[in-house]
C-alpha cells in the first residue's frame, strides 16, 4: 500500500463538495497510469481503460466537517455539522486556506474561535485539523476511513494490465445520504460492482488486524451467494486473510445501490477508534485488501 498517497490524501482538505484538492491527486495519479478521467457535474470522477462491459470499484471522496454560519460580533464563528448532528468532537479544524481555529460547543450548538481575526465569513467550510502518524502494525489519522478506498484503488490502477476492462469511480456525497453514488454509474457498462468501503470494528465479525472485510449483507441489501463464494475462493487461493459479517447499524452505500436495482459487493478494511477523530486500520489489513482488489480488477477469481 502506497503509504505516500494515503498521507497526502488523509491530509488533503476535503469536505462534502468541496473535494478539488482530493480530487486533483485522485486524477493525476489515474491519468499517470494510463486512464481516461473526466469529473461530471457533482465532482464525482469517473475513469475508464479498456473497453466495456467493466468490472466497476467505487469508494468515495468526502468528509464530514463543518460550514460557517455567520460570524457575531466578538468574532466567534457559529457552525453548522455537514452531516446534520454528525459529531466530530471538540478540537482543532482548518479551512482550505489551512487557517485554523478552535472548535468547541456551547449552548448544545457548535462555535469556533479563529486564530486569523478576519477567517471564517459566512459559508467557509472547515475539517478537523489533519493528522497522520504510522505504526509497525497500523495507520492513524483523521479521515482514514474516507480516504483508504481512493488509495486502494490508485494502487489497483498501477499495478492490472493495460488492456483490462476496469473503471474506478470516486464519488460525493457519502455523508449526505449517498447524494452522488448513482449519477456516475448511468454512464457505465457495467459487469460487476465493487464498492471499496471502511468498515467499523463495531460491527460483528470485524476486528483489525485479522484482514480485509467482506458485507454479506448490509441494513438494506444482500450480497449475492456466488459473489461471495468466488471472493472467498479468490481470497483462499491467494493467501489473503477475510473477514465476513454484516452491517446491522450503519449505513452502506450497498443499500442505496439495491434499491436502484444494482447488485454490487462492498470490501473494505476495519477501522477502529470511529467515535473520535484519529482512526485507526491495521497495516495488514489493508496489504490484504490491495491483494484481493488486484485479483479481482485482474480478472483473477474463484478457485
Amino acid at each position: 500500500m502506497n503509504k505516500d498517497i494515503l498521507k497526502k490524501l488523509c491530509t488533503a482538505f476535503g469536505p462534502v463538495g468541496r473535494e478539488n484538492a482530493v480530487a486533483d491527486i485522485i486524477k493525476a495519479q489515474l491519468q499517470n497510469n494510463g486512464f481516461a478521467v473526466k469529473t461530471d457535474e457533482l465532482g464525482n470522477i469517473i475513469a475508464t481503460r479498456g473497453d466495456a462491459p467493466y468490472r466497476v470499484f467505487v469508494t468515495h471522496m468526502d468528509q464530514p466537517g463543518w460550514v460557517v454560519e455567520h460570524r457575531d460580533k466578538k468574532h466567534i464563528l457559529h457552525l453548522k455539522p455537514v452531516p446534520p448532528k454528525f459529531n466530530l468532537g471538540e478540537g482543532w479544524a482548518v479551512d482550505a486556506a489551512g487557517n485554523r481555529c478552535r472548535v468547541f460547543v456551547e449552548s448544545e450548538s457548535w462555535r469556533a474561535e479563529s486564530l486569523v481575526k478576519d477567517a471564517g465569513k459566512m459559508g467557509t467550510f472547515l475539517v478537523p485539523s489533519p493528522e497522520f502518524a504510522e505504526s509497525h502494525d497500523s495507520y492513524l489519522a483523521t479521515a482514514l476511513g474516507d480516504r483508504a478506498g481512493s488509495v486502494f484503488l490508485i494502487e489497483i490502477a498501477a499495478n492490472i494490465a493495460n488492456d483490462q476492462a476496469v473503471a474506478f469511480v470516486f464519488y460525493t456525497g457519502r455523508h449526505l445520504n449517498f447524494a452522488g453514488l448513482t449519477a456516475p454509474l448511468d454512464t457505465l457498462d457495467i459487469e460487476r460492482l465493487y464498492l471499496v468501503e471502511p468498515i467499523p470494528c463495531s460491527e460483528p465479525g470485524f476486528i483489525t488486524g485479522e484482514g480485509a472485510g467482506m458485507l454479506m449483507r448490509t441494513q438494506g441489501s444482500i450480497a449475492s451467494s456466488a459473489w461471495v463464494d468466488e471472493i472467498s475462493s479468490t481470497a483462499s487461493r491467494i493467501a489473503v486473510k477475510l473477514q465476513a459479517g454484516f452491517l446491522a447499524d450503519t449505513a452502506s452505500g450497498a443499500d442505496v445501490l439495491s434499491r436502484a436495482g444494482i447488485p454490487s459487493l462492498v470490501l473494505g478494511v476495519p477501522v477502529g477508534y470511529r467515535s473520535s477523530r484519529i482512526e485507526r486500520a491495521a497495516v495488514s489489513d489493508c496489504n490484504h485488501l490491495v491483494e484481493l482488489l488486484k485479483a479481482i480488477a485482474s480478472g483473477k477469481t474463484g478457485s
